[in-house]
Order: C-alpha cells, then sequence, then structure tokens
C-alpha cells in the first residue's frame, strides 16, 4: 500500500507561515511514514527546500501564488492599497485554473489531508478532492480586508472559499472572525524546535547580541541603533548602521536557523508577525513590536500582548533611530517576566488534530 500523502497550501506571503508550517511537516517527516506535498511562493519554497533537505524525495515541492496577503508600500511597512487591489483582482481571476491544475496532479495520490495556512487555493482543492479539509491559522483575510476597506464583493469571496473548511484549528492570538460557521478547535504557539547547542555556540561566538526583523519580505530604509555595546543581527530587507561599539551581522536569506539567532538574542525587534512573536515568546526574550498604522493582525496583536505584559512596542517612525537605552528602560517598566513562563510549544496539539 502507497503511504499517504499530506497535502500543505502555505501562503505565499511573507515568511512566518512557511516557518510555522516547516515546524509542523518536520515533526510529521520525524515521527510518521507520510509524505508531503508542499505548495508555496518560489520565494518561500526555496528556504523550504534548504530546510527539510535531508528528508529527500519524501516531499513534493510545487511553486504557486497560493495567496496575495498584503502589499506594501516601498521602503515601507505601510499597506499600499491600490496595488493591493490590483493584485488581488489579477489573483483571484486564475483561481479556477490554479485549483483544477492542482486537483489534476493531486487525484493520482492517495492524498489523506489537504492542510491550507491560510491559503484559498488549497482550501478549494481540499474541497475539490472531497479529502479532509483543514485550515490552520491565526487569522484570515476577510477581517484584514475589511479592516482596509476593501469591497464587501471581494470578502464575500474568499468568506465562501473559508466556509468549505471541515476544520479551523486557531492559534493563540487568533483574530475574531465574522460569519464563518465552521468547526474550530484552538491551540497555543508554535515553532520551530530550538537547538540549545547551536544556541549556546551563537551566544559564544557573538556575545550579547540583538536581532531586528522587519520579515523577510520586507526592504527598508537604514535603521541607525544608537547606545548599544554588542552585536546585532538582522534579517534579509534591512540596512543596519550601528555605533562603533557595536557589530552588525546581516544573516543571509538562506539562514535556516533564524530562529536560533533570535533565541540567542537578548532582545527582538520585530514586525508584528505571528511566527516572530512565537519564537520569541516560546524562547522567552524581550520582544519589542513595531506598530503598523493599518494592519489590523498587528495592531491587535500588540495590543494583547502588552496587556498580558509579555511585550512592548515602538512606533514604524521610530526605527529611523533605535536608541537602546530607552528601549531597555521601556521593557524593564513593562514585560513581566513570569509571565513569559506560561508559554511552551503546542505541537502536540497540532499534530494530535492533524
Amino acid at each position: 500500500m502507497h503511504n499517504q500523502w499530506l497535502a500543505f497550501y502555505v501562503s505565499s506571503h511573507g515568511f512566518g507561515h512557511m516557518t510555522r508550517c516547516l515546524a509542523t511537516i518536520e515533526e510529521f517527516l520525524e515521527t510518521t511514514d507520510h509524505l508531503i506535498y508542499l505548495a508555496s511562493g518560489t520565494y518561500q519554497n526555496s528556504f523550504a527546500r534548504f530546510y527539510l533537505k535531508r528528508f529527500g524525495d519524501r516531499i513534493v515541492f510545487k511553486d504557486l501564488c497560493t495567496e496575495v496577503g498584503l502589499v506594501n508600500k516601498q521602503n515601507s511597512l505601510q499597506v499600499d492599497i491600490p496595488q493591493l487591489k490590483q493584485e488581488l483582482n489579477d489573483f483571484m481571476a486564475g483561481w479556477d485554473m490554479a485549483v483544477a491544475e492542482e486537483v489534476a496532479f493531486l487525484s493520482d495520490l492517495p492524498v489523506a489531508c489537504v492542510i491550507s495556512d491560510i491559503s484559498v487555493i488549497g482550501i478549494q482543492v481540499g474541497e475539490r478532492l472531497g479529502v479532509r479539509n483543514i485550515g490552520i491559522a491565526n487569522f484570515t483575510w476577510c477581517e484584514q480586508y475589511e479592516h482596509l476597506g476593501l469591497s464587501e464583493t471581494l470578502i464575500a469571496r474568499f468568506r465562501e472559499v473559508y466556509a468549505k473548511l471541515d476544520l479551523l484549528i486557531e492559534y493563540d492570538l487568533m483574530l475574531p472572525t465574522h460569519d464563518l460557521d465552521v468547526p474550530r478547535k484552538q491551540v497555543g504557539f508554535i515553532c520551530r524546535r530550538f537547538d540549545s547547542d547551536r544556541i549556546a555556540a551563537i551566544k559564544k561566538q557573538y556575545g550579547p547580541s540583538i536581532f531586528i526583523t522587519c520579515g523577510k519580505s520586507a526592504n527598508l530604509d537604514t535603521i541607525q541603533v544608537d547606545n548599544y555595546e554588542g552585536t546585532i543581527f538582522a534579517t534579509s530587507g534591512i540596512n543596519i548602521t550601528a555605533t562603533a561599539n557595536a557589530t552588525v551581522v546581516h544573516l543571509p536569506v538562506e539562514t535556516f536557523d533564524t530562529h536560533n539567532y533570535l533565541a540567542a538574542s537578548d532582545t527582538i525587534i520585530a514586525k508584528a508577525g505571528w511566527g516572530t512573536i512565537s519564537e520569541a515568546l516560546l524562547s522567552k526574550r524581550n520582544l519589542v513590536l513595531i506598530e503598523r498604522e493599518g494592519v489590523l493582525e498587528d495592531t491587535e496583536n500588540i495590543e494583547e500582548l502588552k496587556r498580558r505584559g509579555v511585550a512592548v512596542s515602538i512606533k514604524e517612525s521610530n526605527l529611523a533611530r533605535i536608541d537602546m537605552q530607552a528601549i531597555n528602560e521601556l521593557i524593564a517598566e513593562n514585560i513581566v517576566r513570569e509571565n513569559l513562563d506560561a508559554y511552551h510549544n503546542a505541537m502536540g496539539d497540532i499534530i494530535r488534530e492533524l
């Protein structure tokens, strides 16, 4: 009998959707004999191919635009609404063809389940195949697009697709969803497993450090860091400058274990995406989140985490010059160390549901 396949459709918006799905895929490959079909953007899959290369031919990759998500203005974290509308219209016009091609390919495989984070392409494929159709997310695009004032006609098409789910697994910080009547299950935070030996080696090599990331899809102008002596790790898309006593290390886009560099750092300064938040909380690091006006997910995440006493925030305009002395004072006044102890990796809960 052929081993069964799990088909993952991962958002091609940003990078956090892929990293958290990699944690789940890695667990499946290590603990079961399932085979994996992984469809996502070319950029996201290039990272996944490297990260999962030790599993060889147990994975089939498909480079596919699975989602538009949000579109930022150049050199900004602000949403470019006119461009977003154009790209969404183009994307939606190609839904039927993309779904038909996926169904034609997967119909020849013993697919047990389709898992979407939170791709409308994957959900439609799951329904057409007639297999268990699971979504896993901390939001749907309906709420995000409503908040941005996009048309109800457009949003209704997304809502119609989400309604096809057999189960929606909701991560911690899930945004409230309206008019979506599907079975749900709540879980906590997950991320790729930390390597304690690797973290210790990073600390030994680089000493005290901070970690700055605006997501691998960001492309910002220069950020100046003042009043800091140590190492500054920065992900791709960010140009960091600092005073003479600091060393800036730009992590290449192909760095497969950025989560270990994050966990080795004392403080994380990041866009308020779910994946980075999860890694920071599970590694119990100081978390400074960047406020992005107009982005519902970021605003809700920041407000809730500040309420819990596990994060602080700064405005995007403050990125031009980051004063670490002021940041450390803000952390000391507002982050409650004991509250971080409440978080553990909920991977077991995810695997049981899938």
